[in-house]
């Protein structure tokens, strides 16, 4: 099972999740949401650079064009750029073809609707993140329907990523029940809002990784 530990304010937290063994690591970027876990291009470039391979860093973005997503990556350079807006198929068809890195789509996890949105979207994209339907983005804390969950999983042929109101202490019957390639966590394993809490951090790698 793969971790995914999201939302690094700062480079001191991203080392610490991959020192702790996640296998991702991810930067909030120039989103056009109020969320403490928001950094500039600048910030994620810092908070990014130079990591040991093979942990993937991810940049987190909502862009309002081709062109902003493109130019985010540029600057930061990551290996995988998640795309957590309204984007539709055809701008993650062209997003893909303008840049060398892997894309990352999320799903919000509503109704049996999701399926087919999943479906249409793995076509063109790497992997799949599933989170639970927020104002903000991610750090909601509330989980949503896990067995429709699986149903994504079961119904696509790349990466699922599970997000969405994941905790030490749930994560690991959140991972038996949706089976998923990896999970993503942000604020539950924060100590306060943007911070993490390291003891956390190294639970949740640990339960994550039981099955």
């Amino acid at each position: 099972m793969k971790v995914k530990i999201c939302g690094n304010t700062n480079r001191r937290d991203a080392l610490a999740a991959a020192e702790l063994g996640a296998d991702f690591v991810g930067a909030i970027v120039e989103v056009p949401v109020d969320t403490p876990r928001k950094v500039t291009a600048q910030e994620a470039k810092e908070i990014l650079a130079d990591f040991p391979s093979p942990v993937g860093r991810v940049i987190v973005i909502m862009p309002k064009t081709i062109g902003e997503a493109a130019a985010l990556y540029e600057e930061i350079r990551p290996e995988f750029v998640q795309l957590h807006g309204s984007e539709d198929v055809q701008f993650v068809r062209e997003l893909c073809s303008l840049i060398p890195c892997k894309i990352i789509k999320t799903i919000h996890v509503k109704d049996k609707a999701s399926i087919q949105e999943a479906k249409k979207f793995a076509r063109y994209s790497d992997a799949l993140l599933l989170d639970t339907p927020s104002k903000q983005l991610g750090g909601s804390g509330k989980t949503h329907d896990r067995q429709l969950s699986r149903k994504i999983v079961e119904a696509v042929s790349i990466p699922v990523i599970l997000a969405g109101g994941l905790t030490p202490e749930n994560v690991a019957e959140s991972v038996r029940i949706v089976k998923p390639y990896a999970v993503d966590v942000s604020s539950g394993v924060e100590k306060k809002e943007g911070k993490k809490d390291y003891s956390k951090v190294k639970k949740f790698i640990k339960n994550a990784k039981l099955l």
